[in-house]
């Protein structure tokens, strides 16, 4: 038998080798989230402040999908201007 598939499970970590700054190192999105600047509920906000990963979980996304796009505009810039070189693992 002769292998006829390989799958490759990664983390974010593989982007940062690409220039992309991952969430959970220092200067990363949860390090840098200020939840007073995002257009939230104050309640939601609260949730933000206690535990940074909410401004990207599915029930946050679902009732609000301003924090996300709002975090996640500096990766869509990058994009768009191509700041980002894509490294063997992409």
């Amino acid at each position: 038998g002769a292998c006829k598939s390989v799958v490759v499970l990664t983390g974010a970590g593989v982007s940062t080798g690409a220039g992309i700054p991952d969430f959970r190192s220092p200067g990363g999105m949860y390090d840098t989230l200020r939840p007073e600047l995002i257009t939230a509920t104050e309640a939601q906000r609260a949730k933000m402040r206690s535990d940074p990963t909410w401004v990207v979980m599915k029930p946050m996304f679902f009732a609000n999908q301003f924090p996300y796009l709002e975090v996640r505009r500096p990766f869509i810039l990058g994009t768009q201007q191509q700041q980002w070189k894509a490294t063997l693992s992409h």
